[in-house]
């Protein structure tokens, strides 16, 4: 099979393109809202971007970050301005704060649309769209208001059009200009991070391909202008309101303390493969099929096949290798290789089936199908086990979604029994992942306030009493609690430190703790006047009456 370019025609957007385009938007804007108005901001992340960018809106300062009462500066501005103005336009509630990252996989759908497109027509360009869109990790992440999904769209525009830039005849500066303009937008998301990504992902791919001579053309010094003035246009004003010390600590604490210490989420080095199997299933369990067809086609792969093969996997391999050597790990940081897993995807439904290559292709098909039918089975075996019960989960509620993956993945094989190409195997997963993430997220999403926020116990006892009273929050803060009661939260580290706003205590104060530290300080508590108002399955609320 030989890719190649039509670089006249498939750059450019035609009334061809008008019904694929639509058919994403309307898809991802359908998958990324869905039910989402019963689903309360997840904490911690979710509600503590939420605050900030509230805190923006209402106080007007858009320099500087706080987050309840305290300046946070562990994230660059880009996000919570894109929150910010979510809720100038529809409110300050979760539709507002979550749209910025549903538009956002829209985005990034497009661009895997634009790319297919470039390479293999719109039909396997609209495909790749869908399976990046179906696929439950992408799913998961266009749903919440963490800054990943904002990340990977910016991320993948830059990758999109350095690739551009690369495989065109005619090379343009504006592109490149542009492109360091897109960097910019990558810094102001999430910092360093992505750039150094950017770095890697583009070299290492040169590197392979052995291209060093266009090495020197990433650089464009026109175009670090350009983003330095971005940062500079940020950066200079935030640095003068907060002063060098604290930037220091910033810089120290991202770059240092995530990659060198473990501070923050740490996890062994093999965390993100489980997770880049169940975030991508099933496109996961048939990716390693790529990899070995790339081994043993190497010299005799077309020129145009092999940039594009060895870009997407550069993209995937060096990504994970990337995070995988930070001791901090979050199974959201490796979300920016979806548009390469979807694109690779879409290789695998136009080679041969024939010769000694395609028997082994179609035999490492069979047996992925097996691998994928298996995983329901044992999933719902075994749910006994490991089912959330505890948080009022029933297990009918959790057995439906996984019956649905199975008759999906029953279905798959069967397609695949009679017509024997991956094409259309790929649809009907398509088809049978939204089914499955449609029906899980609806059952989950009512449950989750139970256990991963605090807007229920606001809402049903905080939100009709007085306005003139102090919330505590018991070891960690619930960033929730400050969205939805609306008030700064006193953080409670140890019980000397839950004495003193008790003895300064001028006004009613409530305090929130999870089930477990309440029965064993149940005694104490009662002995310095807290009694337990409301409780969910986690977590209570206590009260002490004003003086």
């Amino acid at each position: 099979m030989e890719i190649k370019l039509n670089q006249q025609s498939a750059g450019r957007l035609t009334r061809d393109d008008i019904p694929f385009l639509m058919g994403l938007f309307f898809l991802g804007l359908f998958l990324s809202l869905f039910y989402t108005w019963a689903m309360p901001l997840i904490d911690p992340d979710e509600p503590r971007y939420a605050v900030t960018a509230r805190d923006m809106v209402l106080n007007g300062n858009w320099i500087v970050p706080y987050f309840n009462g305290v300046p946070r500066i562990n994230k660059p501005p880009l996000f919570y301005w894109a929150i910010a103005i979510s809720y100038k336009i529809f409110g300050i509630n979760e539709f507002g704060a979550r749209l910025p990252s549903a538009l956002a996989a829209i985005g990034t759908a497009m661009i895997t649309y634009l790319w297919g497109k470039r390479i293999w027509g719109c039909k396997n360009g609209f495909w790749a769209g869908v399976v990046l869109i179906a696929s439950p990790l992408f799913f998961l992440i266009s749903r919440l208001c963490i800054t990943d999904m904002l990340l990977t769209f910016f991320v993948s525009a830059s990758f999109y059009l350095f690739f551009i830039e690369y495989t065109e005849t005619n090379k343009s500066n504006k592109r490149r200009l542009f492109l360091y303009f897109l960097l910019g937008m990558v810094f102001l998301v999430k910092g360093h991070v992505g750039i150094i990504l950017f770095i890697l992902v583009t070299i290492g791919f040169l590197l392979w391909i052995r291209d060093f001579q266009y090495l020197r053309r990433l650089w464009y010094f026109p175009g670090f202008l350009l983003f330095m003035a971005i940062i500079c246009a940020w950066g200079i004003p935030f640095l003068v309101s907060l002063g060098a010390e604290q930037i220091s600590t910033l810089l120290y604490q991202e770059t240092f303390g995530q990659f060198v210490g473990s501070f923050s989420h740490p996890e062994p080095f093999y965390y993100f493969l489980p997770v880049f199997m169940i975030g991508f299933f099933p496109w996961s369990a048939f990716a390693f099929i790529t990899f070995v067809y790339v081994f043993k086609k190497r010299k005799s792969m077309p020129i145009e096949e092999k940039k594009q093969v060895y870009f997407f996997c550069s993209w995937t391999i060096i990504t994970v290798i990337f995070f995988s050597i930070s001791h901090s790990k979050l199974m959201t940081y490796i979300l920016p290789i979806s548009p390469a897993m979807a694109l690779l995807t879409i290789l695998l439904s136009r080679w041969e089936t024939e010769g000694k290559f395609g028997k082994g292709f179609i035999g490492l098909l069979w047996v992925m199908l097996a691998v994928s039918m298996s995983i329901p089975i044992v999933l719902i075996l075994t749910m006994n086990k490991w089912a959330p019960v505890k948080y009022g989960i029933s297990t009918h509620h959790i057995a439906i979604p996984l019956v649905v993956l199975f008759v999906g993945t029953l279905a798959a094989l069967f397609t695949f029994l009679g017509r024997r190409n991956f094409s259309s195997l790929q649809k009907v997963f398509c088809f049978a992942n939204c089914v499955f993430l449609i029906v899980t997220i609806t059952y989950s999403s009512k449950y989750l306030g139970t256990f991963r926020s605090t807007k229920g116990i606001v809402e049903k006892y905080l939100l009709d009493k007085r306005k003139d009273y102090t919330i505590l929050s018991c070891s960690d803060i619930e960033p929730s609690l400050i969205f939805y009661s609306g008030k700064n939260v006193m953080e409670i580290k140890d019980d000397d430190s839950f004495k003193k706003p008790v003895s300064e205590q001028t006004k009613h104060l409530y305090a929130v703790m999870g089930l477990r530290e309440y029965k064993k300080k149940k005694d104490w508590l009662q002995e310095i006047k807290f009694h337990a108002v409301y409780q969910n399955n986690t977590m209570i609320l206590l009260e002490k009456m004003g003086n």
